[in-house]
Parts: structure tokens; C-alpha cells; sequence
């Protein structure tokens, strides 16, 4: 084993600890404060209101993690509702741009029909007035009728032109 050493006592520091008179040409030396104790009555509750701080501050960053979650979740499950509906919709309209879909919605609500021969009325000069009740026509010359019924069937067969739905003559 080895000895201690001895360390040598504190050296004494009598000017520090005793007020000294400074004399006519001296400068007055400074005396040295005493350290102060930290009492223990204070630095406890001090302390323990640090760390009540620090769990609170813990605690509060811990249910602020919580919610966010709660409504991240909330979010994706949005966001999958509204992904679902943007899926039934893009089907949707693909279906509604079909042919079949579009000439039913053209005969229901539209009323069209089938482009085909052209119908004609043919209206007798008494035929109206029969049923309409008023009283018949001036009779025309026969040569002059069947000239005029001529020309209309000419008109009719030169400019009778079919609408289709969707069809342009290029």
C-alpha cells in the first residue's frame, strides 16, 4: 500500500474574513463574500416543478400525436370514399358514352325516330274542310290541279332530304 499523502491545512485568509482599517496610503483591501447555501425547502419544490413542467410538456406533445392520428385516419378514409365515388363515376361515363345508350336517350327524351322514306300527307282539297267543319273549297280547274300536284311531286322528290342524328353530308 502506499501512504497518503498529507495535504497541508487551508492557508488562512485573515484579511478576507476581518475588516481592516485601511490606513493613510493603503489601498483598502476587498473582503471575500461567503458562499451561500442553497436551502433545501427551496430547491426541492423548484426542482419538482421542473419536472411536473417537463411530463406536462411530455404528456400534452403526446395526446397532440394522438389526435393528429385520429384525424389522419379520418382523412384516408376519406379520401378512399372519394376514390370509390371518382371510380363509379369514370364507369359511368363510359357507359353513358356508348351508342346504345346514346340512341336510347335520343329516342326516350329527345323523341327521334329512324331516318327512313320521308312521310307525306297527302290532303284532298275537301278532306280538310270535311273535318274540320267549315264548308269546301272553291273547286279549281282539274288541269290546274294536276299541274300544281306535279310540280309539288317534283319539289318533293328534288329536295327531300333525310335528318340523322349525328350524320353531316361532306
Amino acid at each position: 500500500m502506499v501512504p497518503a499523502l498529507k495535504m497541508p491545512d487551508p492557508p488562512s485568509w485573515p484579511q478576507w474574513d476581518e475588516p481592516v482599517s485601511p490606513s493613510a496610503g493603503e489601498p483598502q483591501t476587498q473582503r471575500r463574500p461567503r458562499p451561500r447555501t442553497v436551502n433545501p425547502f427551496v430547491l426541492l419544490p423548484v426542482l419538482g416543478l421542473l419536472v411536473l413542467a417537463a411530463g406536462m410538456g411530455f404528456i400534452a406533445q403526446r395526446v397532440h400525436v394522438m389526435a393528429m392520428g385520429y384525424q389522419l385516419r379520418e382523412l384516408q378514409e376519406e379520401l378512399a370514399r372519394v376514390q370509390e365515388e371518382h371510380r363509379r363515376l369514370q364507369v359511368e361515363v363510359v357507359r353513358a358514352r356508348t351508342p346504345q345508350r346514346i340512341e336510347a336517350l335520343a329516342r326516350t327524351r329527345l323523341q327521334m325516330v329512324d331516318p327512313g322514306r320521308p312521310a307525306t300527307v297527302v290532303l284532298t282539297p275537301g278532306a280538310a274542310a270535311e273535318t274540320a267543319g267549315l264548308p269546301a273549297p272553291v273547286q279549281l280547274e282539274p288541269t290546274l290541279v294536276q299541274r300544281m300536284a306535279a310540280v309539288g311531286d317534283w319539289l318533293l322528290a328534288r329536295f327531300t332530304v333525310a335528318a340523322e342524328a349525328g350524320a353531316r353530308d361532306r
